[in-house]
C-alpha cells in the first residue's frame, strides 16, 4: 500500500523519516539525497516543501530521552522534551526520538476523532 503525501501527509513524512534514517541522510542533505531515500523505501520523492520541511526538522531537532547518541542538536531535558513533544502534536508532525540504546524510533501524532 501506497502512502500518499497529500491524503496522510504526517504518515509519508514518518516514512520519509523512517527511511533516511536507514540510509544515513543528514537533516543538511540536498533534496536529491531526500529523493533517493524516499524512492529506495518504495515512496515517491516529496513533491509539498511542508514534508521537506517536516522530515528536515525531525532529522534535526531528535528527543534523546538518555543523550546516548551524543548528537549536539539533540533535545534533552525534561521542559525541553515535552515541548518538543508538544510541538510536534500540534504541528502534526513526525518526531524522532532516542531510545535507552540510542536507537532511533519515528513517533507519529494520532488525533482522536470525538465520538459524536
Amino acid at each position: 500500500m501506497k502512502i500518499s503525501e497529500r491524503s496522510n501527509p504526517v504518515g509519508y513524512q514518518a516514512a520519509l523519516v523512517s527511511a533516511t534514517l536507514r540510509s544515513g541522510v543528514a537533516h543538511d542533505a540536498p533534496d536529491a539525497d531526500l529523493d533517493q531515500a524516499a524512492t529506495a523505501a518504495g515512496l515517491r520523492p516529496p513533491v509539498l516543501t511542508e514534508s521537506r520541511e517536516a522530515v528536515r526538522y525531525a532529522l534535526e531537532c531528535p528527543v534523546d530521552f538518555m543523550d546516548a547518541t551524543g548528537s549536539p542538536d539533540a533535545i534533552v531535558g525534561g521542559n525541553d522534551i515535552g515541548q518538543a513533544v508538544f510541538d510536534a502534536a500540534s504541528e502534526r508532525r513526525p518526531l524522532v526520538v532516542f531510545d535507552g540504546d540510542g536507537c532511533p524510533v519515528v513517533m507519529v501524532p494520532q488525533p482522536v476523532e470525538e465520538s459524536a
